[in-house]
């Protein structure tokens, strides 16, 4: 009896092993599928309700602001996350957010539907929404590891990337034309339809679990889970310079093209919402061609020189600065602020899949759910900060918008060669 259970457990190992040797094998590909409809629903939404607020209050300070708020339920249950993902099975864990997105957009609709434009009830439903996501978003990342190799990490990492990419451009475009000719109710019942659809293929995803102990309390096993994961962070210098790196991409870089693009094309070009879509779908082409080109280069792409990329990501925003100081044609200044962020963003992307998969390399599974909600909580922490700054600034110098571009070139150039220049593996 004790070695015919031996045996199963080899042959369940095998098996597993197996399907993790094979990049697009089942459950990885599930995972992927889930995630591009997921980021599609989420996009739509998520695009459209800061804009809004944007079109009918004019004041790009409490659009930064607004921004910059609704990160904080991410930041909060991000490490929460991180221990529920390494605690429970994530694709258990994955369901029952997707279920709980699906209806807590189902219940505004009932309660509220498409004439529940009041700013304050916009911003809790989106409080709510990255509360949901900051503890989905570590279940998602540390499963990455589980279902492939390590060898094949980056290409697992450039293919979800890519499909998140192609999902959120596709989902900004629609997102644009389904609210200028049909208001926000189309767009919550599609998004509702999306999470549905994601929460049913959550049930298919075949994933190694190992139990831990949760004997204790509570409070013992946060505290316990905490200490673990910074004292292994502490030992792995790679992952402490991938997070201020990231940090810095998002506090600067990712703040100016969200808060300072969108507020540029309506309010200082006098462009309609609908060219903020067309422009947004086509620099997500760049993280697209990151996720591309980091594809190609898999584990040839190394990290001694990579703060090389992050210098000319950041010099990317001196031709919008230019344009605006010297006063170019209203859609010539368009058409370059949409392809200097597009490559500034193509150059992030691939940095960002190095840094994230260098990270998923070194780190245990039992800890993976716990490090990838600090990865994604700093982030989202520079990006807060970095769009509440950046929301006064374009409000404060609105006639000087030229400054704030040559400002983020400067920092992102300046400090990332000085802090930087020795980061490799």
């Amino acid at each position: 009896m004790e070695q015919a259970i031996k045996t199963t457990l080899v042959t369940q190992g095998s098996r597993m092993e197996s399907r993790a040797s094979k990049l697009w094998n089942r459950d990885f590909s599930l995972l992927v599928g889930g995630q591009f409809i997921s980021i599609f629903g989420n996009m739509i939404l998520s695009f459209a309700l800061p804009l809004y607020l944007l079109y009918i209050s004019g004041s790009a300070a409490l659009f930064g602001l607004v921004m910059g708020l609704t990160n904080i339920p991410l930041l909060l249950m991000s490490p929460i996350g991180g221990m529920i993902a390494d605690r429970f099975r994530k694709q258990r864990v994955m369901f029952w957010l997707d279920a709980s997105t699906t209806m807590l957009i189902i219940g505004y609709i009932l309660a509220s539907g498409f004439t529940a434009a009041i700013i304050p009830i916009i911003i809790v439903k989106l409080m709510a929404l990255n509360a949901i996501q900051g503890v989905y978003m570590p279940a998602v990342s540390s499963s990455v590891p589980v279902l492939v190799n390590e060898d094949r990490l980056v290409s697992a990492n450039s293919a979800v990337n890519l499909v998140n990419s192609l999902s959120g451009m596709g989902g900004m475009a629609i997102a644009s034309v389904l609210f200028a000719r049909f208001g926000l109710l189309p767009i919550l019942v599609v998004s509702a339809i999306c999470f549905a659809i994601t929460a049913i293929m959550d049930l298919f995803i075949r994933m190694p679990f190992k139990q831990q102990d949760n004997s204790g309390g509570i409070i013992k096993i946060v505290k316990g889970d905490l200490s673990q994961s910074l004292r292994f962070m502490k030992g792995q210098p790679i992952i402490l310079k991938s997070i201020a790196m990231i940090f810095l991409l998002t506090a600067t870089l990712g703040s100016v093209i969200m808060i300072g693009i969108p507020i540029l094309i309506t309010q200082h070009l006098e462009m309609g919402m609908e060219f903020v879509g067309i422009s947004q779908s086509i620099m997500l082409t760049g993280g697209i061609l990151g996720g591309i080109l980091t594809g190609i280069l898999g584990n040839k792409l190394k990290t001694n020189n990579i703060y090389i990329p992050i210098m000319v990501s950041g010099l990317a925003l001196l031709p919008i600065g230019l344009a605006l100081l010297f006063n170019a044609p209203y859609f010539v200044t368009y058409i370059i602020m949409t392809v200097a962020c597009l490559l500034a963003l193509a150059v992030v992307t691939t940095v960002n899949i190095r840094i994230i998969s260098t990270i998923q390399g070194v780190t245990p599974t039992e800890l993976a759910g716990k490090v990838m909600s600090v990865v994604v909580m700093l982030p989202f922490m520079g990006n807060a900060l970095g769009q509440l700054a950046y929301g006064v600034a374009f409000e404060q110098l609105a006639a000087l918008p030229y400054v704030i571009m040559f400002a983020t070139a400067g920092v992102v150039a300046l400090f990332t060669r000085k802090n930087f220049k020795s980061f490799g593996i």
